[in-house]
């Protein structure tokens, strides 16, 4: 088996290839896997495509369905990719609809665990990814520094919450911000379960939460921005909108004060405070996950991969490293 990286995988033996999360298309039928739905992992393509039905129905909301040629596929069932190689696909914990892969290759009698965005703590209303036993694990590092570590999260989101109840029993109205697709999602579920309050979002949030439950996940009430700012006291927005400058237009507009907070895993702020809740594993539960996989060897992706591949290195005598220090090479050769 054959691993090369140029901004995606691709891994082959001499029958067949197969991409994940590829970053441009490709005219040949080579198989495409999506992990999730996030539009940096998604690229329009005719190739055969291979995602969970959270998924398609997650890119559908931004793009027409016919631009793929889509193949569902479902968690823990495998794929055979050809008479060497399996995949399944495991929940990844990341949004809605992502996965993993796991790939087993007969011929070399080796397996090798690819987690694209994941994590491994269970979110206010999904389950978070489970380690399997793996010869290889490829891992992402987005917040793989040690400096990153975010707590338990339901003591988080209770001490977050009595901070939203505090501004609001003051007479603030209260911005929150997160990504329009997975971290507001969770905002809706949070201000419902525990403020019991109804907050607005904007169009984008609105639908990718209709998606979601449409897929089974019930968030709660919430209703879409539309002049009613003055009906209620909190309004979720995707981050990047919440500037200092919209928060004192805001309150000169409604006349209230603003409490305007972000839930992220990183330490910016555009002027709000933050609260640390993150759709990525963090330091300590990456270390984890690699101590639970039980990996021969590591390749780290994305974000402090070289950080990570040393913390890997150092701690668990494990051969680690970025995965662009390799290129053409056998997967099982380092």
């Amino acid at each position: 088996m054959q691993l090369h990286y140029t901004n995606f995988l691709v891994i082959s033996d001499d029958i067949k290839k197969m991409h994940i999360d590829q970053s441009k298309a490709h005219k040949d039928e080579i198989p495409s896997f999506i992990t999730h739905s996030h539009s940096d992992h998604v690229v329009f393509s005719k190739q055969p495509t291979f995602a969970t039905k959270e998924t398609i129905s997650l890119i559908e909301e931004t793009s027409r369905k016919d631009k793929f040629n889509f193949s569902e596929i479902n968690y823990n069932k495998k794929i055979k990719l050809n008479d060497n190689i399996d995949v399944t696909p495991l929940n990844a914990g990341h949004i809605l609809g992502s996965c993993m892969f796991f790939i087993e290759d007969y011929k070399e009698g080796k397996t090798i665990l690819y987690t694209g965005d994941f994590n491994s703590n269970d979110s206010l209303f999904m389950e978070g990814a489970k380690p399997v036993k793996a010869d290889i694990l490829i891992t992402e590092s987005t917040f793989g520094r040690p400096s990153f570590s975010f707590g338990n999260r339901e003591d988080v989101c209770s001490s977050f919450s009595e901070s939203i109840k505090k501004d609001i029993e003051e007479g603030n109205f209260v911005i929150l911000g997160g990504y329009s697709l997975g971290k507001n999602q969770e905002l809706i579920y949070l201000v419902n379960k525990y403020l019991e309050e109804v907050p607005i979002v904007d169009k984008d949030t609105y639908n990718f939460s209709q998606a979601y439950e449409r897929n089974g996940i019930s968030l709660g009430n919430y209703a879409i921005m539309d002049h009613n700012l003055s009906k209620h006291n909190i309004l979720i927005l995707p981050m990047n909108l919440i500037s200092r400058d919209l928060i004192n237009s805001l309150a000169h507009q409604i006349n209230k004060p603003i409490s305007s907070y972000i839930a992220t895993g990183w330490n910016y702020n555009r002027g709000s405070k933050i609260f640390h809740l993150s759709d990525h594993c963090d330091y300590p539960s990456l270390m984890k996950f690699v101590e639970d996989v039980s990996p021969k060897e590591v390749y780290t992706m994305h974000g402090f991969s070289m950080e990570l591949a040393k913390s890997i290195s150092t701690k668990f005598n494990i051969n680690s490293k970025p995965i662009e220090y390799i290129s053409q090479k056998g997967i099982f050769d380092f």
